[in-house]
């Protein structure tokens, strides 16, 4: 049995990964600070983590990561269905159905009655899933960047 030596990426290489999913990521934020800055305008900065807009996040940045995580698979020929459907599952698991679901909840709460505050456990849950889809993205978006980058060079 043959084992491929695997080898170790530059520094360089995983920083410019790095760097392009934080860069991504960045985008992704901008309706939040935008949010934060009117709501603080309008004296209603608490309510700036009872927005629905976390969750609506989690759940694009957790699927952007698994389309950016398979993509880097798939370019990079690398493509193992075991790790692929690990991963993809993973992230629809602990990511996005739970940040839909919060999303779910958090709009009919908002629906049912507007003058109420969620619960201290639903904006948890949101910002929660908001941090963890966060991670996941620029982790499974440096990863695919860095398996597309192994099959060009």
């Amino acid at each position: 049995m043959t084992r491929l030596k695997r080898e170790r990426l530059p520094s360089r290489k995983v920083f410019t990964a790095v760097a392009g999913a934080i860069a991504e990521w960045l985008f992704a934020i901008v309706p939040l600070i935008v949010l934060s800055i009117v709501l603080s305008h309008l004296q209603h900065g608490g309510d700036v983590l009872e927005s629905a807009e976390w969750s609506f996040g989690a759940s694009v940045l957790a699927g952007q990561g698994v389309v950016r995580f398979v993509s880097g698979l798939v370019k990079g020929q690398d493509l193992s269905v075991d790790r692929v459907l690990l991963g993809v599952s993973a992230a629809l698991v602990f990511v996005v159905v739970p940040a839909n679901i919060v999303l779910a909840l958090v709009l009919m709460n908002k629906e049912a009655d507007p003058t109420k505050h969620l619960s201290s456990l639903m904006v948890t849950a949101q910002v929660s899933l908001f941090v963890v889809a966060s991670l996941l993205f620029i982790v499974a978006a440096s990863f695919g960047h860095l398996w597309a980058r192994r099959s060009e060079d």
